[in-house]
């Protein structure tokens, strides 16, 4: 299983818990309509003033919120994540909150739709910073584009740091921004050898710089970027962008 599938563990405890979202699961929100991104998602969606019922999709969902969110202001809503636990309690958070919104499990590295031009705004509310390879990253933002109506919005939010040098979580970061994290040898999931042990990749913890960079080459026109410092951790920031799909190739 790919490496980014270990997030289905995650899930798996969040529902066992009874928790209702990953922010409160990392005791990063304490319930699951004030979720972290909330405030960037309101001025943005003011700042790009889409369509009423504009169609929107969310890559790495998760439990909802952001989703939630979308479909409580009107727009046509579909969310995709990797794992089918947190596919299920979304639709279950969905359906509790009488929410039309088509979820299902998808992997944005190698989605399932085929068709191009599809969405009018595409959100990744810190997906892409769990998609560690550049292979993966590079089929990620195609896919991303791909989907894109043209004069479409990709809005962003992912972590970065200017200096890796100062990662202040567990594991280990490497020159390119891979965070390593030692597992038993019978880890399910996709993981490497060295120094005589296994490791998984978590995160790709990149700098602004390269971020917008990586947007920029697949073909986006970054319209909006800025940087919102941790409070705990002043090395540590979250990328925000605001991204749009070019009128004609």
């Amino acid at each position: 299983m790919k490496y980014y599938e270990s997030h289905e563990d995650a899930y798996r405890k969040i529902k066992k818990n009874n928790i209702s979202s990953w922010d409160e699961f990392r005791k990063q929100s304490e319930s699951f309509e004030n979720f972290c991104m909330k405030e960037y998602l309101v001025t943005t969606l003011d700042k790009i003033k889409p369509i009423s019922n504009a169609r929107v999709l969310e890559i790495g969902c998760g439990t909802g919120p952001i989703s939630c969110y979308l479909a409580q202001q009107g727009y046509n809503v579909d969310g995709i994540d990797i794992s089918q636990t947190a596919i299920e309690i979304a639709q279950t958070n969905a359906k509790d909150r009488g929410l039309n919104i088509h979820y299902y499990v998808d992997d944005i590295c190698s989605i399932s739709k085929t068709r191009s031009d599809i969405y009018d705004i595409i959100i990744d509310g810190h997906c892409m910073h769990c998609i560690t390879y550049d292979t993966d990253r590079h089929a990620a933002l195609t896919n991303i584009f791909r989907l894109l109506k043209k004069s479409g919005y990709f809005v962003i939010e992912t972590m970065s740091m200017e200096d890796s040098s100062q990662w202040p979580h567990s594991g280990r970061i490497d020159e390119q921004g891979i965070v390593w994290c030692e597992v038993k040898e019978n880890y399910p999931y996709e993981k490497v050898k060295f120094e005589d042990k296994y490791w998984i990749c978590t995160r790709r913890i990149m700098c602004s710089s390269d971020l917008e960079n990586e947007l920029k080459q697949t073909g986006f026109l970054v319209e909006h970027i800025e940087i919102k410092k941790e409070e705990k951790h002043e090395y540590m920031a979250d990328f925000r962008a605001i991204c749009r799909k070019p009128m004609s190739d």
